[in-house]
């Protein structure tokens, strides 16, 4: 009785058929298509990537134009704000140092 159990495989009816057949074809048609696809899938993204490293490569460098040209600017007025406060056009407190240090009152006499 017991050997007469593992006479047969238990998954041979499961597995026998047409419908295996088919499923065996199908999925091998699958791999085959997977493999035939690979290099074409590979292609694209080695494709892609090159497009998104030449776009990232223009858009840096007309950032980094527009960021050198404000940095001139800052520059230039900065250096001109400088010539402004040099000049002898400016008027100045002649007794700021009597007010260092504390604030300015509008009555001379007060301490």
């Amino acid at each position: 009785m017991i050997y007469q159990q593992f006479q047969q495989s238990p998954f041979q009816p499961r597995i026998s058929g047409a419908r295996a057949w088919l499923a065996m074809a199908v999925s091998v048609s699958l791999i085959c298509l997977s493999l035939f696809l690979l290099p074409f899938v590979l292609l694209f993204g080695a494709i892609a990537l090159g497009c998104l490293v030449l776009f990232s490569r223009i858009y840096v460098a007309r950032q980094m134009s527009k960021f050198n040209r404000a940095q001139a600017q800052a520059q230039e007025a900065a250096s001109q704000e400088t010539e402004f406060y040099r000049s002898t056009n400016v008027v100045r407190e002649t007794h700021a140092e009597h007010y260092t240090g504390r604030t300015f009152e509008h009555q001379q006499d007060e301490k």
